[in-house]
């Protein structure tokens, strides 16, 4: 009988035997690739195509990705952009012993990020940007490849459709990455490192899996969920090591700001960060009012569940800039309920607290294998909910999506058909969080729909699809072992 609890003990999944000794969980052979016949039924399928006919039309996205790039570089070259030259002033600061959070600059971010960019004030501003720029490409690259490494084994595809699949990926996740783009690929930085601790841990380097997220996250609190995850599973190496690390990269900044400055600035991160999580106005974080393009799960059940007077940040009409006034009330946003503050505070967080608990339910279980595919799975899901759950997700934080669209295309193209209702959410997806952009629709229009949260209903559309093809996935592996 298996042994839920310990250190040790044996569990059966159809015909397999696997054993768990500490924190390694031993599979007798790798997982078994995905069959084509045992996925008939669906309705979406990528498997019969020859790929190899389109190998001539590779130049075309491989062309229009290198233009891309290069157009945000020359943007780059003729002025900063984005919010780099806000994290520059942020280890600007730390190195000439100024208190980093004076007048509220970057609140949110624990004063390791302010470490990690200090030694980009030798260059000055605009110099730094246009250096570091090529990182937002490494880290691209990086990921795409940790997650092909990660994939190849359980849904092996030539190396024709591989670059279709992950081309279509890319595609999907464009927005996103775009945005991300000027901001030199930080928050691809953090899904990249967060990923490749979960392809250490799969190859048993434990400690260097543990160093590498506990880095990702004393940058950003949001990358330990995964810690969360590994204890979950009960992998207690590697969520150690991750503390361990987490720990030394946090006190890190003392050795530039001393201790004073260094206790003041982490009590200063921690009571904004409280301050803003606690609030019982639903619609209120830690930067004060829900702008409308925070689509994070919180102000998106604000939404719905309250009112939000004129002039608020979460509606269309409202502005942040003072250059430009709030439009006048817009006929098309509509209100729904209209509970008090506390009690849309109260439902909103027992909402967010059963979607939590209900995710530790079916990921509770130990893993069958390092290299099983429930885990990737499960870790594309942990990518999702850490923008679900994140105070703040701005768009170019959603390059968090970019896993679990990397291994729907891949199994779509491995042979997995999408049901009906799973290509219905792909393509709602589709257009909340590709084709709903500025540059098709323009501003106003995308500030009443994003007032609406489509692109919260995107990431929450994605999840259902992973966890969908987490369990058909698992099922026919299982079966086949």
């Amino acid at each position: 009988m298996a042994r839920r609890h310990g250190d040790k003990g044996t569990r059966r999944h159809g015909d397999t035997e696997t054993r768990e000794h500490g924190d390694k969980t031993l599979s007798p052979s790798p997982p078994p690739p995905l069959s084509v016949s045992v996925l008939q039924g669906g309705w979406l399928r990528f498997d019969s195509i020859d790929w190899a006919k389109l190998r001539r039309f590779r130049w075309v996205p491989i062309a229009s990705a290198a233009v891309w790039v290069m157009a945000v570089w020359v943007q780059i070259i003729l002025r900063p952009q984005g919010d780099f030259p806000l994290h520059f002033e942020f280890g600007r600061r730390l190195v000439r012993g100024v208190f980093i959070y004076e007048g509220g600059l970057d609140s949110v971010y624990p004063p390791f990020w302010a470490m990690v960019h200090a030694p980009l004030h030798f260059f000055g501003l605009h110099a730094a940007q246009i250096i570091v720029y090529p990182v937002a490409v490494v880290a691209i690259a990086a990921l795409v490849r940790t997650l092909q490494r990660l994939s190849e084994q359980s849904m092996p595809l030539s190396p024709d459709a591989s670059f279709w699949s992950t081309t279509l990926a890319i595609l999907l996740g464009s927005l996103c990455l775009g945005r991300d783009l000027p901001e030199v690929g930080v928050n691809t930085v953090l899904v990249a490192m967060s990923w490749l601790s979960v392809y250490l841990w799969s190859k048993e380097r434990d400690v260097a899996g543990g160093v590498v997220l506990g880095m990702a996250g004393a940058m950003k609190c949001t990358p330990l969920l995964f810690v969360a995850w590994f204890m979950l599973k009960r992998q207690w190496k590697i969520a150690a090591a991750a503390c361990a690390a987490f720990t030394l990269f946090t006190l890190s900044p003392i050795l530039l700001s001393g201790p004073d400055q260094y206790a003041r600035m982490m009590e200063t991160w921690l009571a904004g960060v409280v301050r803003g999580v606690s609030d019982p106005d639903p619609s209120r974080g830690p930067l004060g009012e829900e702008k409308v393009e925070n689509i994070s799960l919180r102000p998106a059940l604000a939404r719905y569940l309250m009112h939000l007077p004129y002039g608020h940040m979460g509606r269309p009409e409202s502005s942040d800039d003072p250059r430009r006034p709030n439009n006048p009330p817009s006929p098309y946003y509509l209100q729904f309920l209209d509970l008090p503050v506390f009690w849309a505070g109260i439902v909103a967080r027992l909402l967010m607290a059963a979607l939590f608990i209900w995710m530790v339910w079916l990921m509770r279980h130990p893993p069958v294998s390092r290299n099983s595919i429930e885990t990737l799975w499960e870790c594309a899901a942990v990518s999702i909910l850490i923008l679900l759950f994140s105070p703040i997700t701005w768009v170019q934080h959603g390059v968090g999506v970019l896993p679990a669209l990397y291994l729907i295309c891949r199994a779509a193209f491995a042979g997995f058909s999408l049901s009906r209702w799973q290509t219905a959410a792909m393509g709602a997806f589709t257009i909340f969080c590709l084709i709903m952009s500025r540059f098709f629709f323009g501003r106003d229009f995308i500030k009443l729909s994003n007032s609406y949260r489509v692109k919260t209903m995107g990431f929450i559309l994605l999840l259902s699809v992973v966890l969908a093809c987490r369990r058909r996935l698992s099922n026919t592996q299982r079966s086949r072992v």
